[in-house]
């Protein structure tokens, strides 16, 4: 009996959980579908509002050159002529939908319209506006009503006074404008929806409004929660209500137009918009039933199980008492019991894997979540704030490294998805190599100088050599580049300032040979296999904080076994690491004797940065012999150092230099009458204009001019230059010699092909944009909160002092968990912001430090800030004292609102009013 009532509870927890389970995502996919479809309706409202506001600002204007005009004739009466008339035609043609321009006299009689001369018998036919423009209203919008020509079925007018010269009333000129000019923004074949677009005047009147205009048509929304309610509390809103016209339910935006007063409204009925999340429901529904029938099943097959196997228990005791009996049968028990043993052991071993497996899975995902959300936040913030102006007009110098950090945050998202969907094919047995004629060092020359702003950047010494006896061998030339990017970049990422990545090409034992070795932090000898498996990552907190998702060694390795070589590591802790590739003596091709390539430096390193170099034979002086006929090259770089060393090696090949230090001085030369032959430009030039936006003005003022851009962003450098024009041309740097040379040489030839001379670009004004002022920031009341930041990435914190900009509140930033403790313990605040995962001592242990002082400090509220959404690292959250969690991306509402809800919670708590 008592097996069967715990049978019975397992059951009962199993189905509860379930449905538990089930219930809560149907509850989530609501709340998510709801939001989905009042984005949807804010997002029309917006654009209808723009629509709406362009079309009565039209007619304003036309307004008001008719006005003009009937002053001009001196009064209504005098302008009932063919030349009036045709006036008064071009009048309503510049009018967004508009149908007719009609005037009137002081009585509302029609003198003259813009659709038929002469004009038909008519008069104004809402007295309730006449006497409003009589009475000095400026400009008057009516309700809807049907066209008098009858080609449409319902206008509504815009109309304004006319006065004579001593200011008296002597008239009306009104504007006809088609309904479905504005209703119609939405009628696009193949739409989700279809959507309620009205427009209201301010007491409720329709103006237009969609589906039903017809019937809509004089009557009014004014019992209406909108008008009740929702434009008293905001102009601009959503919300979910009954339509007072025609019954329906729908999710709704409204929002009221700048200078003129009129109502939008957008909507989607409810029972549309939910239909896809009813269709989702019903399927979760029978996904759970159907589990629940299969968990059922498997919980018969336990319990006949469990006594199959308890009649084995019991045979197997009497086996062993029989046993007993004889040596023979002891003998055949211990081996029994042996086999039983080893039995035991493989099923614990299959539920260790299986568990290693499980937590390993988990890890990946949270670990893949983190690493996309980080460089997503910063797109989502910096973006809005680009959007919302936050910084002032668009063109303030700070957008442009807004813009710079959204750029590098997506091209982290789109290595990491490159790298996901390459395991992925690997996986799949999809991924080949192209066989092919590779160099060996002009592969390692690429690496090299794709990675050196990285290595800069982090003060790492890159080197590389490869031997002659290597250079040619048989392989996919793309993958071999791929494998090399992805050794040097790990070895840069795992090694700190001040410390060198080598990579080395020899022929040992007949077989090429590359090795790539770092002075890195090493890795545990026993984690050396465990990171070639994927998603697998060295545990140690000096790893943690490096980013990436443990999928580019096991990719690299996957790449050398395609063609048939392999990868070993040897690795020291805090020392380094040394990659080994071997590959095959069959890939070796026969050695051949092309001339080396001299590399140009690049920009400066920081101060703290090694400069990176390439061992490589010497090679041809700079001052031979021009590669080509003589250039006249106009050369901008904002780096002094390169722009002489570059300009001193084209004199050297007997070019014509003219020398640039930034984009304006390049345009001031084009403007000129100097004869050019090629414009040779660095992309990246801050602050001001680009070498890209440089390129679009060479190709408007000098129409024909080869443009030669150069970049050391491996994106820029692998990237195509068709989107400018057929005249661009890209090259990376460091500048490979023979690369500059075959440039040349290949601007130099199409010139003499051509053999027609060079015709100056007429003179075009170089303009410069006024910087914008920043406007000063509104003086902060008296005493307001102060808040604690701690994020590691530099990024991220200045996103947040955007975010928080004129919030009210003062912020104070640091760096790691360390600072944030000697913070708090050094002054008074009233919360703390606490990013979860940093370098060093993290959120958590942090957050236990400062809960560990002694109040009011220790009672001090903590806000996690963390990329990652799984309930374990909540727990861990709470459990170390956070009072809270904001998620990344960050949205600035979401954070000003928790922000404040958590500091209103604190002040209840202590008391303070």
């Amino acid at each position: 009996m008592g097996r069967l009532l715990r049978g019975a509870l397992v059951v009962v927890v199993v189905l509860a959980a379930l449905a538990g389970n089930a219930a809560h995502r149907v509850h989530y996919d609501y709340q998510e579908t709801q939001q989905r479809r009042f984005t949807l309706v804010r997002d029309m409202a917006r654009l209808v509002d723009d629509h709406v506001r362009r079309t009565v600002r039209t007619a304003d204007v036309a307004l008001d050159q008719t006005a003009a005009m009937v002053a001009e004739a001196g009064g209504p009466q005098k302008i009932r002529d063919l030349k009036h008339w045709t006036r008064l035609r071009e009048y309503a043609a510049q009018a967004e939908g508009a149908d007719a321009i009609w005037i009137y006299d002081a009585d509302g009689r029609a003198v003259l319209e813009s659709a038929s001369f002469p004009n038909r018998i008519a008069g104004f036919t809402d007295q309730a506006g006449l006497e409003a423009l009589r009475g000095g209203m400026r400009l008057y919008i009516g309700a809807a009503q049907p066209v008098r020509t009858g080609a449409q079925p319902l206008v509504f007018p815009v109309s304004r006074p006319l006065h004579d010269d001593e200011g008296r009333f002597v008239g009306v000129v009104s504007v006809s404008i088609r309904v479905n000019h504005l209703t119609d923004l939405y009628s696009i074949p193949g739409l989700e929806f279809d959507p309620l677009i009205a427009i209201y005047r301010p007491n409720g009147e329709v103006v237009a409004r969609r589906p039903e205009p017809e019937s809509s048509a004089g009557r009014s929304a004014a019992a209406g929660t909108l008008f009740q309610s929702k434009l008293g509390e905001a102009p601009e809103g959503q919300f979910l209500s009954q339509s007072p016209l025609d019954g329906v339910s729908r999710f709704a935006a409204y929002r009221t137009v700048r200078d003129y007063g009129l109502v939008v409204l957008t909507g989607i009925g409810r029972d549309e918009a939910m239909a896809e999340w009813r269709t989702r429901t019903l399927h979760t529904v029978m996904e759970t039933v159907v589990g629940l029938l299969a968990i059922l099943a498997m919980l018969a097959w336990g319990l006949r199980y469990l006594d199959r196997e308890r009649g084995a228990q019991v045979a197997l005791a009497e086996a062993r008492n029989a046993v007993e009996r004889t040596s023979a049968e002891r003998d055949e028990s211990a081996r029994l019991a042996a086999a039983l043993d080893q039995a035991r052991d493989m099923a614990e071993t299959a539920r260790q894997a299986a568990e290693a497996a499980n937590r390993a899975k988990s890890e990946f995902l949270a670990g893949l979540s983190h690493e996309l959300r980080t460089p997503l936040n910063a797109v989502i913030g910096f973006a809005d704030l680009i959007a919302r102006e936050a910084e002032g007009p668009v063109g303030t110098p700070s957008y442009r490294q807004y813009a710079a950090n959204v750029r590098d945050s997506g091209q982290h998202v789109l290595e990491l998805i490159n790298e996901i969907l390459d395991h992925a094919r690997v996986e799949a047995g999809a991924l080949g190599i192209e066989e092919g004629r590779c160099d060996l060092e002009a592969a390692a020359d690429f690496a090299v100088r794709m990675l050196t702003p990285r290595a800069e950047r982090a003060g790492v010494l890159l080197s590389a050599v490869v031997a002659p006896a290597v250079r040619g061998i048989r392989g996919d030339d793309r993958r071999i580049r791929q494998i090399l990017l992805n050794l040097i970049a790990n070895g840069v990422k795992y090694t700190p300032s001040g410390g060198s990545v080598t990579l080395s090409a020899l022929l040992e034992d007949g077989m090429p040979v590359i090795r790539v070795t770092d002075t890195g932090l090493g890795i545990p000898a026993e984690d050396l296999d465990r990171v070639l498996e994927p998603f697998a990552r060295v545990e140690r907190a000096e790893h943690r904080g490096v980013e990436g998702a443990g999928l580019g060694l096991p990719l690299t390795k996957r790449l050398v076994e395609l063609h048939g070589g392999t990868l070993a590591l040897r690795s020291t802790l805090d020392v380094g690491t040394t990659v080994t590739v071997r590959l095959p003596a069959s890939r070796l091709l026969p050695a051949e004797s092309p001339a080396r390539q001299e590399v140009l430096p690049v920009r400066p390193a920081a101060s703290n940065a090694v400069p990176p170099s390439i061992q490589a034979q010497p090679a041809p002086a700079a001052s031979a012999a021009a590669p080509s006929g003589p250039l006249s090259i106009l050369l901008v770089d904002d780096d002094p150092t390169v722009r002489d060393m570059v300009a001193g090696l084209l004199r050297g090949w007997g070019h014509r230099v003219i020398a640039a230090a930034n984009a304006n001085e390049a345009l001031v030369v084009m403007d000129g009458p100097e004869k050019l032959d090629l414009l040779l430009s660095d992309v990246v030039m801050p602050p001001g204009m680009d070498g890209t936006e440089l390129a679009r003005h060479a190709a408007r003022m000098r129409p024909g001019l080869p443009v030669l851009l150069a970049s050391g962003f491996a994106a820029h450098a692998v990237g195509t230059p068709a989107g400018f024009g057929p005249d661009v041309a890209m090259i990376a740097k460091p500048f490979s010699i023979d690369d500059l040379r075959r440039q040349l040489a290949r601007i130099a030839g199409r010139r003499a092909e051509t053999a027609a001379p060079a015709v100056p670009a007429p003179p075009a004004a170089t303009h410069a944009v006024p910087a914008h002022p920043v406007p000063a920031q509104a003086p902060r009341p008296s005493g307001p909160p102060r808040l604690l930041i701690a994020e590691d990435l530099s990024i991220n914190r200045e996103l947040l002092a955007a975010l928080f900009k004129d919030s009210g509140y003062r912020i104070d930033l640091v760096a790691d968990g360390a600072a944030a403790v000697e913070a708090v313990a050094a002054g008074d605040y009233d919360l703390v912001l606490m990013d979860v995962h940093m370098p060093g001592m993290d959120g958590l242990e942090a957050s236990r430090a400062i809960r560990a002082m002694p109040p009011p400090r220790g009672d001090l509220p903590i806000l996690a800030l963390t990329a990652g959404s799984s309930e374990d690292e909540r727990r861990e959250c709470r459990d170390a004292g956070m009072t809270g969690h904001i998620g990344k991306p960050y949205d600035r509402e979401v954070l000003l609102r928790q922000v404040a809800r958590t500091l209103a919670a604190g002040r209840s708590r202590t008391g303070v009013a």
